[in-house]
């Protein structure tokens, strides 16, 4: 069930938060990146649309952990945070 990145529209910044347009087999997802975990997944802390798309297939992996887990939010969102990104990376760590 791995989201993927939908090729008609671009991800993009809205009110400090990362925008990625995404989908699976089934629906359409809007993964909505806060501006705390685009700082928190390297160093130095930064929130600019650079970051975003660098680390796109981070967050693209963590929202659809989250989607599999039933842990979406409403109108077919995935909010990814900070701490989702730091549980996303321990469990992958535990996997090694």
């Amino acid at each position: 069930m791995a989201l993927r990145l939908r090729p008609d529209l671009p991800p993009f910044l809205q009110d400090e938060n990362g925008h990625i347009p995404m989908a699976d087999d089934t629906a359409n997802w809007l993964v909505i990146v806060t501006k705390e975990a685009m700082e928190g997944v390297a160093s130095p802390p930064d929130a600019s649309h650079q970051r975003l798309l660098e680390h796109i297939g981070t967050f693209g992996e963590v929202a659809t952990y989250k989607l599999e887990h039933g842990r979406a939010g409403d109108e077919d969102t995935i909010w990814v945070q900070q701490e989702d990104v730091a549980e996303w990376r321990s469990t992958r760590a535990n996997r090694l």
